[in-house]
């Protein structure tokens, strides 16, 4: 009895199915993989809102400060002239509130979707940032702190505390460690072919945005369209702008 072969063109009707499925199915499973970073790094977020918000009760509402204080960092504060004075990275003051001692070693400040998420390409071997003067700004991580908060700020001053940008992400050729506003580094794309701006956030890293800790604890996503959008009481950077 001769057994029953498959002909060429069943074989070819098999490939062809084959190959259809893969290409429905893989952009399917690029967008799960996706979503899941993104969650990951959502998560992250929240969890840094929570120990800031420990922080805070154990240090009469101030946020954690690098710098010294004014009331009005966006004049005293022009040209990054009060920076030379560090107090130490915010970055590391609410680690042991997430049982974390070391910044550099921390999930928490690592996004899956960051693919230099310690900026590891932007540094010489003395932690400086490649081809620029200033000092090094310290351990880079996926995460930017917004300046506002550097310099004393205490949660009684944050008028819109729950649409007020604490953290956002750092985008992966922006070398420090926060970002100013007032220094032009949150400024909308002026058309399509800009591709500086926003010079310091990482603005579409996940599905067309991003995400952000606010000053009162909770994270979200948010296209940065958005949360640039000014409002009443934030009319000069949005989001972005804490008082």
């Amino acid at each position: 009895m001769k057994s029953k072969a498959f002909t060429l063109v069943e074989l070819l009707v098999v490939i062809a199915i084959i190959a259809i499925l893969a290409a429905i199915l893989f952009p399917v499973f690029a967008q799960a993989k996706a979503a899941a970073k993104k969650t990951a790094c959502l998560s992250n977020g929240r969890q840094i809102g929570l120990a800031l918000m420990m922080y805070l009760g154990d240090n009469d509402d101030r946020y954690p400060q690098e710098h010294p204080s004014t009331s009005n960092p966006v004049v005293d504060d022009n040209e990054a002239q009060l920076e030379a004075e560090d107090y130490g990275s915010p970055f590391d003051k609410i680690l042991p509130y997430v049982s974390s001692k070391d910044t550099t070693k921390t999930q928490l400040y690592v996004c899956p979707a960051d693919s230099d998420p310690h900026g590891l390409t932007l540094l010489d071997s003395q932690g400086s940032c490649i081809g620029l003067s200033a000092p090094p700004p310290g351990p880079l991580s996926s995460y930017l702190l917004n300046a506002y908060y550097l310099f004393g700020a205490t949660s009684s001053e944050i008028t819109a505390p729950a649409q007020s940008t604490y953290i956002s992400e750092r985008r992966d050729n922006f070398c420090d460690v926060h970002y100013h506003p007032w220094l032009a580094e949150v400024e909308p794309s002026s058309g399509p072919n800009d591709t500086i701006n926003p010079v310091a956030i990482s603005a579409d890293r996940h599905t067309k945005g991003s995400n952000h800790v606010y000053a009162e604890g909770h994270a979200k996503w948010r296209p940065f369209s958005l949360a640039r959008a000014t409002f009443e009481g934030h009319l000069l950077y949005g989001e972005f702008q804490a008082f």
